[in-house]
């Protein structure tokens, strides 16, 4: 069987890591909840989730985007 040659590119390295500032990381402590978070994640295991098309639109809206 043959082989398709390999490109001579290199492979890209992941970017550097960004330090999180503590006033975020205290803010995401404060708002994040472990118990929702969990049943939303339990919610699209058993319902297989929503396909993309039907929220990409708000994302992009969300994000400034398209």
């Amino acid at each position: 069987m043959p082989t398709e040659p390999r490109s001579q590119e290199p492979i890209p390295t992941a970017p550097a890591p960004v330090p999180v500032p503590p006033e975020l990381l205290a803010w995401a402590r404060q708002t994040f909840d472990t118990q929702e978070f969990l049943e939303g994640v339990g919610e699209i295991e058993a319902t297989g989730g929503e396909p993309l098309e039907s929220f990409i639109t708000a994302v992009e809206a969300a994000a400034g985007g398209p």
